[in-house]
């Protein structure tokens, strides 16, 4: 299953995806599309019994993931396992000691090298080259997901290709042993033509044996893989449809109509299909939230907005909390949705600043919180768990009622699991043991 973290309405959009822009709501004119869930009254908190404490970290870094400087931790967490991304291929890190057990690299020549040694190892002139490239980095994530019931760890490789360059290598490995399960060589026609340079190939989504691969340039996305992970074998390839996200065997996405502006598109994983269409403004924000879209045209008056994935139906608004500069928390493992604004918002600026808690499943409000009663700036979701910055504390909330637990815990991470939690710094993410 994918674990999104700290996924914000800053997001990959309008403006033939030239620059990330601030915070979002959607599109159309709305005709046919009903809400299934009527607010809460403001201000609520679930009144459940008080669940266990969060998870707790180290103040102290037990070590370092060598990943060369990231904004956010290329890496994806399962169990005792770190499955770092580079730019050559995967290494499998074991959290309790931080050895690198197993590294898995493409058959094909990487078209990009590995990150070179730390800046801080080179002149001055050099040092201020890798902090230049640092900053243009696109590492993706590895997807972690279930292959023939094996628990897998799937990423792809931008590599020379055999008939043209580039192509990408996609990598699949046991998540629990680091053994190679297969490697697939796929060189689309999106890619023809294109240079190496700031390519990168996230494989955002998977289920039920069916993956989704976003083809990019740092500037613009070239289109969309899908992948059957069982053959494995690509099975459709689509430069109409870039998707962004999924959620089951529905995606979500968008296209670049030649009248200009916007198109959300609906999907089918398994091949591509269309299922539905919205025309938005090109001066919108568009980002993954759980199930949904979230939404933000800037020449619609109707605000913030959350589209369902599988029907493209508005199902939350303004009315149900939603405000401008929300940023989508879903923890894997967990049952919500939280959309949280970061911070308070300004004085006397009631349409910014609060939180709501969504049912990942049914959409129900499940909490809400306004302007002046949320503080604090969100940097990781676990298992219903929210870990966030609050002036100078630390604090962790319940995602089902938006209540503070009562522990500290001892850092802010950016990514976490039972055994550890991550915060990019430097030249690497620093790892700080879980304190059970």
């Amino acid at each position: 299953m994918s674990t999104r973290t700290a996924i914000s309405f800053r997001a990959l959009a309008a403006v033939a995806l030239l620059s990330l822009i601030a915070a979002g709501c959607g599109g159309g004119d709305g005709d046919g599309h009903e809400r299934r869930n009527p607010p809460q009254s403001s201000d609520t908190s679930g009144e459940a019994e008080e669940p266990p404490p969060a998870t707790a970290f180290a103040t102290e870094a037990a070590f370092s993931l060598e990943t060369g400087p990231v904004r956010h931790p290329p890496v994806a967490l399962h169990r005792q396992n770190a499955w770092v991304a580079g730019e050559t291929g995967l290494t499998l890190v074991d959290l309790a000691t931080g050895d690198e057990t197993t590294r898995l690299k493409p058959r094909r020549q990487p078209l990009h090298e590995a990150w070179p040694e730390s800046a801080g190892r080179r002149d001055e002139d050099r040092a201020a080259e890798l902090e230049k490239q640092g900053a243009q980095r696109r590492l993706p994530r590895p997807l972690l997901t279930r292959i023939g019931g094996t628990p897998a760890v799937v990423a792809a490789v931008p590599v020379k290709g055999e008939r043209q360059d580039p192509a990408v290598e996609i990598l699949a490995a046991n998540a629990e042993t680091g053994e190679r399960l297969w490697g697939l060589l796929v060189e689309p026609g999106v890619l023809a033509g294109e240079n190496a340079e700031g390519l990168s190939a996230p494989v955002l989504h998977a289920h039920d044996g069916t993956a989704v691969v976003q083809v990019a340039k740092a500037d613009r996305v070239l289109g969309s893989l899908g992948i059957d992970l069982d053959g494995p074998e690509l099975v459709w390839e689509e430069d109409e449809f870039l998707a962004m996200a999924g959620s089951g065997d529905d995606l979500a996405g968008m296209s670049f109509p030649d009248g200009g502006g916007i198109r959300l598109l609906g999907a089918v994983l398994t091949d591509g299909a269309h299922t539905w269409s919205e025309d938005i403004s090109k001066y919108a924000s568009i980002a993954p939230c759980g199930p949904w879209l979230a939404v933000e045209d800037f020449d619609d008056d109707r605000g913030p907005l959350l589209i369902e994935m599988d029907s493209g139906d508005v199902t939350h608004t303004r009315d149900d909390g939603l405000v401008s500069g929300m940023s989508c928390w879903e923890g894997e493992g967990g049952t919500t949705v939280v959309l949280a604004s970061n911070g308070e918002g300004d004085e006397g600026d009631e349409e910014r600043g609060g939180a709501i808690g969504l049912d990942a499943t049914s959409g129900e409000v499940l909490w809400r919180l306004r302007h002046g009663k949320w503080e604090g700036r969100v940097s990781a979701s676990y298992e219903d768990r929210l870990y966030l910055k609050a002036g100078e504390g630390l604090v962790v909330r319940d995602a089902r009622t938006g209540r503070v637990l009562g522990n500290v815990p001892g850092i802010a991470p950016q990514q976490v699991n039972g055994y550890a939690g991550l915060i990019a710094a430097g030249d690497g993410v620093d790892v700080h043991p879980a304190e059970r």
